[in-house]
Order: C-alpha cells, then structure tokens, then sequence
C-alpha cells in the first residue's frame, strides 16, 4: 500500500493549493466533528481534515458510512463563503461536481444521483454530507464531509456492509485497478478549489447547469421517497437552491427538498 500522509498529498496539490492546512489523522469518530471543532476554533477558509478511518462516520439522514481504514477517503473541508443560509446546498452541488470530474478522471464513468451521491453504473461510490453554523441569517461556516470507496473489493464490502453491500461500489471495483489515495486525495482538493471560484466568480446558475450536466436523472422517470411518502414523477431540473423539481403525472410540479431518488 502506497505512503498516505498529508506531505504525500501536498506533493500532488496545484500551485493554488498547496497552502491549505491538511490534518490527517488515523482514526477519529467523524471528520465533520473534527473539522466543525476547528472552524469553530478559527482556523481559516479552505483546511481539510482526512481520516484513514472513522469509527462513526456519517451520511445524509444519519446513516451510517462504513470507514474502514486503509482502503478509502474521509475527507471534510471547511469553506467561509459569504452567503445565506439558504445557499449552503449550493456547496453539496460543487462539492458532487468536484468528486464526478475526479473520478472519471481516475478512468471511470460516474453519475450524481439527487441530492447526495455519486454513482457508478447505478451503485453508489461516493456521498457528500453538507453542514453548516450559522450566524444570524449567514453563515459562518460550511463544513463538506465527502466519503468515497476507492479500494475496497467486492469481498471486503459484503463484509463491511453486509446487506448493502449490493448497491455499492468502489472506483477499484468499477476500472480493475488499485487507487493511489494521495494522488486521488489531490486531484480532488484540486477541483474543490476550481469549482469553488467558478462558483465565487460566475454564481449559482454556472453551479446549477455544470450539476444538471452529470445527473444522471435528468427527464428521467424516477420515484422519491422521504419519511413514509413516495411520489412519481419525472425529475425536470433543480431549482436555485439546489431543490429537486419533480413534474407528476397530473402536469403539476412539486419541489422536494429532501428524499431517496430511485429511477425507474
């Protein structure tokens, strides 16, 4: 197993990057926890904290992410955008983007499912959990947690996750070959930092058309399911806040602010 340390990263990091204070630790309970510590601490714009493995790691809904050590990435980064509180989804659509041209560039061919998730020929790679603290109507800040299942193969993950196992996958398992974690950790943090000023630079609608670009749900016939409801429909597009817009059957639009979206 190739070296993964926060030197070994910083050798990979574009010009651009290369300043930003990385903390990598061993083990932690959640690399949000810790990076919302240290943001509340005042550590600056742009720190990333890197777990080789979390012992509560978590996604969207609180469920669980499996974090086993030396196989994957945990990986959260902190951002002090001057926005409101209602654009803090706008971080999980740059942030999905990021990690889309990431791993095609590592050789295979992801989608974005709404809201959350990266795919890989329809089994989940990749989740983002996006928080944030507020101050007044602004935020303070945006902390992205961001899992991505590089190495582990098909037996290590019907071990690790046991019944859902079956609709996950990893980038080994999807091109044949070993990921080398520091490189892909970089190439990452590296397109955080592009998407980022886009977004800083030419706004909300740049974000919004790049996402509709790799969803792979756009037109598409698909169910949403949030609490003990489901509705139909077809996935038209989001809305400015990153909101799915969902046109049923009767002709009508519904905006679903939160949901698990499965194609049909």
């Amino acid at each position: 197993m190739k070296t993964f340390t926060s030197e070994s990263i910083k050798k990979l990091l574009k010009k651009e990057t290369m300043e930003k204070t990385i903390y990598l630790f061993e083990e932690v309970g959640s690399t949000n926890d810790v990076a919302f510590e240290l943001a509340r601490n005042g550590v600056s714009d742009g720190t990333i904290v890197i777990a080789d493995s979390q012992t509560k790691g978590r996604g969207r809904l609180q469920r669980k992410w499996i974090s086993p050590s030396g196989l994957n990435l945990y990986i959260s980064v902190i951002f002090r955008p001057t926005i409101q509180i209602k654009d803090t989804p706008l971080f999980t659509l740059i942030t999905s983007i990021a990690l889309a041209e990431t791993i095609k560039n590592n050789g295979a061919e992801p989608s974005i499912r709404w809201p959350n998730d990266i795919l890989i020929d329809r089994k989940k790679a990749a989740g983002v959990l996006t928080e944030m603290q507020p101050r007044g109507e602004r935020v303070d800040f945006v902390v992205v947690g961001i899992g991505v299942n590089l190495n582990m193969t098909r037996e290590i993950m019907e071990r690790e996750m046991e019944e859902i196992a079956e609709t996950a996958t990893s980038i080994r398992e999807a091109t044949g070959y070993e990921i080398d974690r520091s490189k892909f950790t970089a190439e990452l943090i590296n397109e955080l930092q592009i998407w980022y000023q886009k977004f800083q630079k030419e706004g909300r609608n740049r974000i919004i058309q790049e996402w509709t670009e790799r969803w792979g749900a756009i037109n598409r016939r698909v169910q949403v399911k949030f609490d003990e409801n489901a509705v139909e429909g077809i996935a038209s597009g989001i809305d400015e806040n990153g909101y799915l817009v969902l046109k049923k059957d009767d002709g009508t639009y519904e905006t679903i602010v939160a949901g698990d979206v499965i194609l049909l």
